[in-house]
């Protein structure tokens, strides 16, 4: 007799802007954004999403070697959170990091209005 495996099928990675990202978000995200600091281990990423870009956010992601200064990528990753003096503040732990240097962001965004709105369409 075999013995069947049960596998949890985790959640998807919701894509969101820098900013709107908490310690209290549960499961992955994916953010667009560009390397300003880099250092083995950790680079801090600007948000290339963010629609208002005076109010665009910034979060320090840990990641395995060394990101590339002025680089774009895409991140998947889990929330966590670093205690620094009784303030919680939102770290990203890196899973999974794409280079987008060629990606289109303008184009990007409006495929993803596109999706949504065919999303809403086909759920009635």
């Amino acid at each position: 007799m075999t013995e069947e495996k049960k596998y949890i099928r985790k959640a998807p990675a919701k894509l969101t802007t820098i900013r709107n990202i908490s310690p209290s978000i549960d499961g992955p995200v994916r953010v667009l954004g560009i390397v300003v600091n880099s250092s083995p281990g950790a680079a801090l990423i600007q948000d290339l999403y963010d629609s208002e870009v005076d109010k665009a956010g910034s979060i320090w992601v840990s990641v395995e070697g060394t990101l590339e200064l002025k680089k774009k990528y895409l991140i998947i990753g889990d929330v966590t959170t670093k205690t620094e003096k009784d303030t919680k503040e939102a770290r990203l732990n890196a899973t999974i990091i794409h280079d987008i240097e060629k990606l289109d962001i303008g184009l990007y965004k409006e495929i993803l209005e596109m999706e949504d709105e065919v999303q809403k369409t086909m759920s009635g």
